[in-house]
């Protein structure tokens, strides 16, 4: 973010995402940032759908140019900047009483974006409105890899609420549905609690490969994780954090925080694996940010920090 750029927001009270231009209306370009402003999936603390304005704040004189991870070890301290070529395309009007309306809102929203040939990144909001995003991407791409960072499954049956759709059975939905490779998906920080082993016991049978944050610190295991890192990425891909992954001291203000997860580094390595691949994801998100509740601020933070090196 430029000088100049801070200074208009300044003056005029707009906080498009890292400075970015403000462009409502679908149209070619690298790619676009969008707000996904919806909570109704959320099961237990709500707040996610004030999510998008609480990250577009933090991004606020933020610069666009992420800090080199290494300066003394002989490679060159100068990298990209961050979303060049993007837009941020403002708000999904998803109606925030209706999680059916929302997800087919989501799903025109990101699909005329990628018809315009641009990849989405979109700021949650709760993560059941990911459905909505796969769903359009997958409908140009056909199945997508998944890389999920998240400290729960999200691939229950919904039987439990009475509702196929909450956010805590959106993958089970996209697999369901053929949106995605289940041979290419992968989620890790996986640890929450739960009422019984259903949903890993599904995850296990269609092929998703499942990694708790010891799984990730294992040295044994590099191998294997390069490998199924690598395997996303060998067709079009998307990548999806849910904020509960990383440790609730990072990031406490989401809807189902979860202690013992991962670290801003370890966190950071994931995202990093996904520049390997041999084509950029076409799409991505980062989900429930609950600026409503206690450590909003420094959640946001976190959550900016995050998706500046996800644009990087």
């Amino acid at each position: 973010m430029s000088a100049d750029t801070l200074l208009q927001g300044l003056r005029t009270g707009l906080t498009p995402f890292l400075g970015l231009p403000l462009c409502l209306d679908p149209r070619p370009a690298m790619g676009v940032v969008l707000g996904a402003p919806c909570d109704a999936g959320v099961i237990n603390r709500p707040g996610a759908r004030l999510g998008p304005w609480a990250m577009r704040a933090a991004s606020m004189g933020v610069g666009s140019h992420p800090m080199p991870e290494r300066l003394r070890d002989g490679r060159p301290g100068r990298g990209h900047p961050a979303a060049k070529g993007w837009f941020d395309g403002g708000n999904i009007p998803t109606l925030p009483f209706s999680l059916g309306e929302a997800l087919q809102t989501v799903q025109a929203t990101v699909g005329a974006w990628a018809l315009a040939g641009c990849r989405t990144l979109m700021l949650g909001g709760d993560h059941s409105l990911t459905l909505g995003a796969l769903r359009a991407l997958a409908r140009k791409h056909g199945p997508l890899g998944l890389l999920h960072l998240d400290a729960h499954p999200d691939a229950a049956d919904g039987a439990a609420w009475g509702t196929d759709i909450h956010h805590g059975t959106w993958l089970r939905q996209a697999l369901e549905e053929g949106l995605l490779d289940p041979e290419r998906v992968m989620q890790a920080g996986l640890r929450a609690p739960r009422f019984d082993d259903e949903e890993l016991a599904f995850l296990q049978s269609v092929g998703v490969r499942m990694w708790t944050p010891a799984d990730l610190r294992d040295p044994r295991l590099a191998l294997r994780l390069k490998e199924d890192l690598a395997a996303i990425g060998e067709g079009p891909a998307y990548l999806s954090l849910d904020l509960d992954a990383l440790d609730p001291s990072l990031v406490p203000a989401v809807a189902e925080p979860v202690p013992g997860g991962l670290s801003l580094a370890e966190t950071l390595r994931l995202i990093h694996a996904a520049r390997l691949w041999p084509e950029p994801w076409v799409g991505a998100d980062l989900m429930e940010l609950a600026p409503t509740l206690d450590g909003a601020e420094a959640s946001a933070r976190v959550a900016v920090h995050l998706a500046l090196h996800l644009l990087a």
